[in-house]
């Protein structure tokens, strides 16, 4: 599926963005699926920090790019939102009817990028990180394609695990999806969205990007160097998995057969491409 943002490109002549200095996005599937290990162990390398869900509540991706997304309409904006043709507007405009005037959009497309810069890649700067990263558990296909617009030079890692085990992980806990409205307490729902995260994310096409399993981020013979190729950070070392760190205390809760049958019913399909046929049942190569 080709990133609907570069249309907004090729319709007003811009050239791409410049180098964001590779930012690393992980984009996990859902809560539960090991983002958060993931995220440590690529700050293994002095080189980058990687930022985990920020400012989630804020929904800042999800809102900036749905805002960019209005920009994909053919006859909107138009020329004369910029006074192009009609440069002399500018030598007095209030002579001119300017009741829609608008600066470039490539103004606008640039400040949607100084605002990411600002807040994610200065902030990394600032703690002697050469590059930045984030990792996210609630964005989709829309936002990735954005990050990619607005960062050319991003690579994405697609994080997955299987949905039977991620319930088993989340069962009990009470989080928003997008706040204030969406809080995500049943299995249906929290199936849902593994279904449709993942779906979407398998979709993406544009820029560097792979999928990763966590039960083969986990597996002893694990291609490190492939990771460390992938991200264009040859430090990264194996030692975040060697100290278990959870940020949560609830104990996980009894998954009932209902709780089975549900995830099978919503995810098997899709799950089952990736290996995934139930609880604690993953296939491998």
């Amino acid at each position: 599926m080709s990133n609907p943002f570069k249309h907004i490109d090729r319709r007003f002549g811009l050239e791409p963005l410049p180098s964001g200095n590779k930012p690393v996005f992980v984009l996990s599937t859902i809560w539960r699926s090991g983002s958060t290990l993931l995220q440590r162990t690529l700050c293994t390398d002095p080189d980058i920090l990687v930022w985990g869900e920020p400012y989630a509540d804020c929904n800042l991706f999800t809102s900036m790019a749905r805002s960019a997304l209005a920009l994909t309409q053919e006859k909107w904006p138009s020329p004369s939102h910029f006074a192009i043709g009609i440069e002399h507007v500018f030598d007095a405009p209030e002579e001119h009817f300017i009741a829609n005037w608008y600066p470039h959009i490539s103004y606008l497309r640039e400040g949607h990028r100084a605002l990411l810069d600002r807040t994610f890649s200065d902030s990394a700067t600032a703690r002697g990180r050469e590059r930045f990263g984030a990792k996210f558990v609630r964005l989709g296909l829309e936002e990735a394609n954005y990050l990619q617009w607005m960062y050319p030079d991003a690579k994405f890692i697609f994080l997955v695990r299987n949905p039977w085990d991620c319930w088993r992980s989340y069962k009990g806990y009470v989080w928003t999806y997008r706040w204030p409205k969406q809080v995500i307490t049943k299995v249906s729902q929290f199936a849902m969205l593994w279904k449709k995260q993942t779906s979407e994310l398998l979709q993406f096409s544009g820029g560097n990007s792979m999928v990763l399993r966590y039960e083969d981020f986990l597996k002893d013979d694990f291609d490190w160097d492939g990771l460390r190729e992938f991200t264009e950070l040859p430090n990264i070392t194996k030692k975040g998995l060697d100290k278990r760190i959870t940020g949560i205390t609830l104990k996980p809760q009894p998954v009932s057969e209902l709780d089975l049958v549900t995830i099978e019913k919503i995810c098997g399909p899709l799950a089952n491409q990736l290996g995934y046929v139930g609880l604690k049942e993953t296939k491998f190569d």
